[in-house]
């Protein structure tokens, strides 16, 4: 397999782009985040919880079933160098460019630091307590992925095997581990993102990353898949209003069977949703080319600058006298335009762009030829009217 897919392109930048949502949503919940408002209503606490149930696996699904197209385009060195430089360039840059100001920004909104900035910024790289790399730890996941799990992969793509048949029951067979996981492990380790000692974490990501590598391998079993969208949609809603009704009063006691039960459906409900947006994306938008192009290139720059763009923003917005639909629709919307706008000025910079992990926009061959296409139509029907004027 050596073509691009629309509908995985398309799915991974709408994956980044709900970012600007679901992070302009985190003052307003009750998790704990870097800005927070006093009001905190419970609707905009569902939505956060209904988007981080299926968000990140999504995007696991999705950087694992690349691996295969960029082993047949580049090669195994050459994927590695290029995630080198799409994952690792803008993780670095980001964590020491634009991090620190938003750690910054979070000690003096909480009242924890009187520092200004350059005297704070040496204890953010020299103290644990400190430090952080905020929404860039999907980055550095994905490369630790990337690195321990390809030379196991590349076997496997190379031998070539070949499934002829796979029964429905095998996609939800995978409920069973990410369960496993869930009740097994998120009780020791809830979810603080630091790499070496989160396990839950690793463990859950890690399936659905080898997951997206098998659907590739195996398109048989993505068929399969592509074929339980309606089902796969209706148990993942279902099991999204089960962990709402759960959690309704506040996180059940770790071990007890409300907990077990909770974290059992988030299981159900991150498979199933993966496989609903994989099969419904399929369906709706593998023939869609226009602002593909443009929505490709800006989701890896969009990614690392949303968040800091939305930490700065939400200061002052969340003091505002105003209702919290208010302000979540202004921060929204003024969080998406100013990230759009640093998008747009770094692409003046080429050095920039890399260090965003993107690159100059290059138009695909069907778009180019389309558009081509489109262009002559309308040069040649230019030409029958004149002919038919004279």
């Amino acid at each position: 397999m050596t073509g691009r897919r629309r509908d995985i392109d398309w799915l991974r930048a709408g994956a980044v782009y709900l970012l600007l949502l679901f992070h302009s949503a985190r003052p307003f919940d009750s998790g704990s985040w870097h800005i927070k408002d006093s009001d905190r209503p419970q609707a905009v606490e569902t939505l956060t919880g209904a988007i981080s149930a299926w968000h990140m696996p999504l995007l696991f699904t999705l950087a694992g079933w690349s691996i295969v197209p960029s082993l047949d385009r580049r090669g195994a060195d050459g994927l590695l160098r290029e995630r080198r430089q799409r994952i690792l360039v803008p993780f670095a840059f980001g964590t020491v460019a634009l991090i620190p100001v938003c750690a910054w920004v979070e000690q003096r909104h909480k009242g924890n630091t009187e520092e200004s900035f350059l005297e704070y910024l040496p204890s953010f790289f020299t103290s644990l307590d400190q430090f952080t790399w905020m929404h860039l730890w999907f980055l550095i996941y994905l490369y630790v992925f990337t690195t321990l799990y390809l030379p196991a992969m590349r076997r496997v793509h190379a031998r070539g095997w070949q499934v002829e048949r796979v029964p429905p029951w095998m996609i939800y067979a995978a409920i069973v581990p990410l369960a496993a996981v869930q009740v097994g492990l998120r009780g020791r380790w809830p979810g603080y993102q630091n790499l070496y000692d989160d396990w839950a974490n690793f463990a859950f990501y890690s399936l659905f990353f080898v997951g997206g590598f098998l659907l590739t391998c195996f398109p048989e079993v993505e068929r399969t898949l592509h074929g339980e969208r309606r089902r796969a949609a209706v148990l993942g809603i279902s099991a999204l209003i089960g962990m709402a009704l759960l959690a309704g009063n506040g996180m059940p006691a770790t071990g007890s069977a409300a907990w077990i039960a909770l974290h059992s459906l988030s299981a159900v409900a991150a498979l199933c949703i993966v496989v609903a947006a994989l099969g419904y994306g399929a369906q709706l938008l593998a023939g869609s080319e226009r602002g593909l192009d443009f929505a490709r290139n800006s989701a890896m720059p969009v990614y690392v600058l949303h968040q800091p763009i939305i930490i700065l923003l939400a200061l002052p917005i969340v003091g505002l006298p105003a209702g919290v639909p208010l302000k979540l629709g202004l921060l929204v919307g003024a969080s998406t335009a100013a990230t759009l706008l640093a998008y747009r000025l770094a692409q003046r910079s080429s050095t920039l762009l890399w260090l965003l992990g993107s690159k100059p926009a290059v138009r695909t061959r069907s778009g180019a030829a389309s558009r081509s296409s489109r262009r002559g139509a309308r040069i040649r029907g230019l030409t029958r009217r004149a002919t038919t004027r004279s």
